[in-house]
């Protein structure tokens, strides 16, 4: 009898082990009709790899201030509103209004947001974080124009503005972080503040572990999402020497530091797809008005002229940009107005107008003088575009200009250029393409007024145009769209034709990804926070769709 027990119990054992490991595959439950419902279960972990860079803890306040960083913090983080490919989406705030005068706007939250330590997000959360980037100013957002902040109740929330400021749906709501108060309330020095507890936020991903020597970062699924699970289970991204080479060999599943050229050979085999956006960065020729000659507006106008910029796209970028235009703004914005003054290439047009400012040379040297002195400059540059720097030489030298190269690392370059300490530079950042904010690059000290953005990157060191501030500031309270394009369209106006800066091209964005594995990718139009173009949008981890074929 015993053995006849035994051997039943292992039959029952195998049995169980067998429905077991067939309901891997499937999940029954029984409806309240009675009738059996087969749910699918997932078999493994969804692991999505992405190349990526060491950008540094992703909290608030110490992860890198580049675009790359700022997108890491908002897989954690989330805001009143945010984008999609399409443009503004709701986000913690699930409605909103504003008042006639368009300077107090009201957020009703959606009830079913949590921390991902479990605590709900409430009004009192987006009061506080508001309240404590204007104490603790963010990299990403300036909060001058906010007077104050109110808790109508849990989840309502009042922010009254100084004046109208048309761009607060994008560049505020859009852009302020939502901190839970519990945790941060207590933090004095926020760039130091970089505990586990730093990284709880409300969004679609949960930081897993950060390896600072390497730079990997492993991100899980924030399961109890608002917006729904996401559709993968954990983010690796990981820095490597060769995306392309990562991408064909199954070592990461999409690639977004992969070169242009093998972006575009990528897509021409069809082994994997390929995303092309406008990217928002610029490269720019900034010249330090402490330079005499640089105060003469002819003597830019002809530098503009000498300069080819689809040759330097060409073989510089190798056909990674679009050749910058005069007013800035980039081509694909909906704020670029086509009716600027443009410079196209043409150095007899540039030595002409050299020749009637007395800008000569009076000793046949080959090199022009002003005002007595030899027009001989240093060129500053980073080390990944010394090419740029080496085809500005060629087209400045032919016109009398000389240059001398010197290269720097990207940090000591973006140190020397904010200290005002360069003659010449070429250097680049995002942006000119978003909402028209970003123009405030080119605001004089004197036009920052209280609420206008304080943003650091000035146009040129001590350009200063009053015309150019006072519109500028004026299209910031203007809330009708054709009537603010209007003004938008002048500033790009006085820049083309004053050219405090030269724009040399933007740079094109590529995402080669593996289609058989996870898909939904998208770009997202205009760019997030502050024109952050990406392919990488967080809400793509929420509507995409995982293959593994």
């Amino acid at each position: 009898m015993k053995r006849f027990l035994s051997l039943f119990l292992v039959i029952v054992l195998s049995m169980s082990v067998l429905v077991g490991c067939q309901q891997n595959k499937e999940d029954v439950d029984v409806n309240n009709e009675g009738e059996e419902v087969v749910n699918e279960v997932k078999d493994e972990e969804r692991i999505l790899r992405l190349d990526g860079d060491n950008l540094g803890y992703p909290s608030v306040y110490t992860v890198s201030p580049k675009g790359r960083g700022y997108l890491l913090t908002s897989f954690i983080f989330d805001t009143l509103t945010w984008k999609d490919e399409n443009g503004i989406v709701p986000m913690l705030a699930k409605e909103w209004k504003v008042s006639e005068d368009n300077k107090v706007w009201t957020f009703t939250l959606v009830e079913n947001a949590k921390f991902t330590d479990g605590e709900p997000v409430t009004a009192e959360d987006v009061k506080f974080s508001f309240d404590y980037i204007q104490d603790h100013p963010y990299q990403w957002v300036s909060l001058n124009m906010v007077d104050k902040v109110e808790v109508i109740d849990d989840y309502t929330v009042e922010i009254t503005l100084k004046d109208v400021y048309a761009p607060f749906i994008t560049d505020v709501a859009g852009n302020v972080p939502i901190m839970p108060k519990h945790i941060w309330e207590d933090v004095e020095e926020p760039e130091k503040f970089d505990t586990e507890e730093a990284v709880i936020g409300s969004g679609p991903l949960m930081l897993e572990k950060y390896e600072e020597d390497t730079g990997v970062y492993v991100f899980i699924a924030n399961k109890d999402y608002f917006l729904g699970e996401p559709v993968i289970d954990k983010l690796i991204l990981s820095p490597n020497s060769n995306s392309k080479e990562a991408l064909e060999k199954g070592e990461i599943d999409g690639a977004q530091q992969i070169k242009y050229g093998e972006a575009m050979q990528i897509k021409e085999e069809g082994k994997f797809n390929v995303i092309e956006g406008p990217g928002f960065w610029v490269a720019r020729l900034y010249l330090n008005y402490d330079e005499p000659v640089f105060n003469v507006k002819e003597f830019r106008q002809a530098m503009y002229y000498a300069i080819n910029r689809e040759e330097l796209v060409e073989k510089a970028t190798k056909n990674s940009g679009v050749p910058g235009n005069s007013g800035h703004i980039h081509p694909d914005s909906e704020w670029y107005y086509e009716g600027v003054k443009e410079y196209d290439y043409d150095p007899d047009k540039a030595k002409e107008l050299l020749d009637e400012c007395n800008i000569t040379d009076s000793d046949g040297d080959g090199i022009r003088e002003f005002e007595g002195k030899p027009l001989k400059f240093e060129l500053l540059t980073s080390e990944d575009r010394v090419n740029d720097a080496e085809m500005i030489k060629a087209y400045l030298e032919a016109i009398g200009i000389e240059l001398e190269i010197k290269s720097l690392d990207s940090k000591s370059l973006d140190a020397l250029i904010k200290e005002g300490k360069f003659t010449l530079a070429i250097n680049g950042h995002g942006s000119f393409g978003g909402d028209p904010v970003l123009l405030a690059r080119f605001v004089s000290q004197e036009g920052l007024t209280g609420f206008t953005p304080e943003i650091t990157t000035q146009g040129g060191k001590n350009w200063v145009n009053a015309e150019f501030d006072r519109i500028f500031v004026e299209q910031l309270t203007e809330t009708d769209r054709d009537k603010r394009y209007e003004l938008v369209s002048q500033l790009q106006e006085i820049i083309a034709e004053e050219l405090p800066t030269l724009t040399l091209y933007y740079r094109k964005i590529t995402f080669a990804y593996n289609q058989d594995k996870f898909d939904g990718w998208f770009f997202t139009k205009d760019g997030v926070a502050l024109a952050v173009p990406t392919i990488q949008n967080k809400l793509v981890f929420i509507k995409g769709t995982w293959v593994d074929k």
